[in-house]
């Protein structure tokens, strides 16, 4: 498990595995702790507000005030992805934020809709341009993804 004193502002930390809690537990902890909000992008529909709740509960944190600074978007294929992406460039923008987490992309990107070519395109384009969002807003950033070797690739 990933841990706020592990993350630095303005630093994409990418970490492998296919448990999205993760990303939950670090927007919970960096919510309560920055007073702040969180974006988180799911590119699996695995990212579970309920398990949000147990975290808070766990730690005596008042669920209500935390969720509502956490916003969860979803995107189901490589091509919402990239437009969820930059619309979260906006978002992010307009309001105070102190997080932006990504959960398992990778198989937006192999997808049967997008070809070989194609995909590591758009994949490289999103990981450039998530990293520069969290560089730019001074966020702290993570991607948890099950095949975190093709984002390194992406640098």
């Amino acid at each position: 498990m990933i841990e706020k004193n592990q993350l630095k502002r303005g630093s994409l930390k990418l970490v492998e595995g296919t448990k999205n809690r993760n990303v939950s537990t670090l927007a919970v902890n960096i919510v309560a702790s920055e007073d702040k909000k969180a974006l988180i992008i799911d590119g699996s529909n695995t990212v579970d507000p309920y398990f949000m709740v147990k975290e808070c509960k766990k730690t005596d944190l008042d669920e209500r005030k935390i969720l509502k600074k956490i916003m969860i978007s979803r995107a189901f294929t490589a091509y919402q992805w990239i437009d969820v992406i930059e619309k979260a460039d906006q978002k992010l923008n307009s309001e105070d934020f102190t997080f932006f987490g990504c959960a398992d992309i990778s198989s937006l990107f192999k997808d049967d809709e997008v070809n070989g070519y194609e995909g590591r395109w758009l994949r490289s384009r999103s990981i450039k341009r998530i990293r520069s969002i969290v560089q730019e807003k001074r966020l702290y950033g993570v991607i948890v993804d099950q095949e975190v070797d093709m984002f390194r690739r992406s640098k």
